[in-house]
């Protein structure tokens, strides 16, 4: 069922902290942090119908904002940090098919911007960062790093043990 609460767990202390509930319901959204904000990015609504809708949470003054809208409505998608900005990618639509987009929200400009787009449809991908210019992104053996897709299952498994290495 979704919910409109989020909650974080510091690690070593093994308790929850509830944060004030979102203006939207919500289940199998993408949360992502960044400079003192938690972003929610999409997710599915009570009908399993995918949101565009985006929340901030200010974590100091427990507050939460609503944002421009997502270009493409998404669920289960996966999303990073990178550069000061907040990219977004994969998911799935309203039809329950992977999505192969990315786009990149501009905090300081307050707006969102369609970038290049996955080279195969993933939902169910992993992304981490590592320093402000680089990105991994991961599904099923298939390795991004920045823009480019490593073809080779050699260069795969290469970039996938780099990509742990690196962080």
């Amino acid at each position: 069922m979704p919910v409109q609460e989020m909650a974080v767990s510091p690690v070593k202390s093994l308790y929850w902290e509830q944060f004030p509930p979102m203006s939207q319901r919500r289940v199998y959204s993408t949360p992502v942090y960044h400079e003192g904000l938690l972003y929610v990015l999409g997710g599915c609504n009570e009908t399993g119908t995918p949101l565009d809708s985006v929340e901030v949470l200010d974590v100091e003054s427990q507050t939460w904002s609503q944002l421009p809208p997502l270009p493409t409505a998404r669920a289960g998608a996966s999303a990073v940090a990178l550069g000061g900005q907040v990219m977004v990618l994969g998911g799935m639509n309203q039809q329950q098919t992977p999505l192969a987009s990315v786009e990149m929200y501009h905090p300081d400009e307050g707006k969102w911007e369609t970038r290049a787009s996955l080279s195969q449809p993933s939902m169910g991908v992993t992304t981490v960062e590592k320093g402000k210019e680089r990105c991994f992104s991961s599904q099923m053996c298939n390795i991004v790093v920045g823009k480019q897709q490593l073809r080779s299952p050699k260069e795969r498994e290469t970039s996938a043990l780099l990509s742990w290495l690196l962080i």
